[in-house]
């Protein structure tokens, strides 16, 4: 009973574990979604500002070839050398600028394509993100049902069993789970399964008398003789286990 008590609750703690663990991958997929997400805004205000600075200099480049063709106007009709060294100064300074403010909309405009470009990717990217999500999601919710029902499941089966055992054994059991994790456990050839140590002859030949309750001297594990076990399949007319 004991045996069947402590597999009751390791199913319980497994799925315990299992159904906690869930919550946390859900949270994880969803800080990625946000992280992508926030990634793509900043691409699109920066997207924005740069659309908006090749607008400022496309303005001003417009500005300045009006200048040049005024300049250019203006120097038909000057009258003297001097003026008119003064306008060709004006017309190269001009046209000076203007091929830099060119060179500077063709890389704005490159830069608002890549910008563009990465967006796009980033869109879909966010999109199938938020797609996994909501599957997983979906997939957690039937999950952890079944988890919870399964819980109670094994919760009920162990407190049935739990009332057959003694109250000073169960509390005993309880005491060494709580330190140990794992309370029952088997002695083969002499050897505890807890601690794989080898406990005294004596102790061995008592429990394989089965009739009292030991405990290992090493790790204080409640123990029993592996052959009882077989033993108690085949009083309940199971078939003897291969040697």
């Amino acid at each position: 009973m004991l045996e069947e008590l402590q597999q009751h609750d390791a199913k319980v703690l497994e799925l315990e574990v299992e159904a906690k663990a869930i919550p946390a991958r859900l949270a994880q997929l969803s800080e990625d979604v946000a992280r992508v997400s926030a990634v793509l805004e900043r691409e699109k205000v920066q997207l924005t500002e740069t659309e908006r600075y090749r607008s400022e200099q496309d303005t001003q480049l417009k500005h300045e070839e009006q200048q040049l063709a005024k300049a250019k106007q203006k120097a038909t009709q000057v009258k003297n050398q001097k003026e008119f060294m003064s306008l060709q100064r004006e017309i190269e300074t001009t046209r000076r600028l203007i091929g830099e403010r060119e060179e500077e909309v063709l890389k704005l405009s490159e830069a608002v394509e890549a910008f563009r470009a990465k967006i796009v990717s980033h869109e879909a990217d966010v999109a199938k993100l938020r797609e996994g999500f909501e599957a997983e999601r979906t997939a957690a919710d039937v999950r952890l049902a079944a988890l919870s029902a399964a819980i109670a499941e094994h919760r009920k089966a162990r407190d049935l069993v739990a009332v057959k055992v003694r109250a000073d054994v169960r509390r005993k059991y309880d005491a060494i789970k709580l330190k140990k994790g794992r309370a029952v456990v088997a002695v083969k050839g002499g050897v505890c399964q807890g601690c794989n140590m080898r406990i005294p002859p004596q102790l061995y030949n008592t429990l394989q008398r089965g009739n009292s309750l030991e405990l290992c001297p090493t790790c204080a594990r409640m123990i029993y003789w592996d052959r009882i076990m077989d033993e108690q399949k085949l009083e309940a007319g199971e078939a003897k286990p291969a040697e």
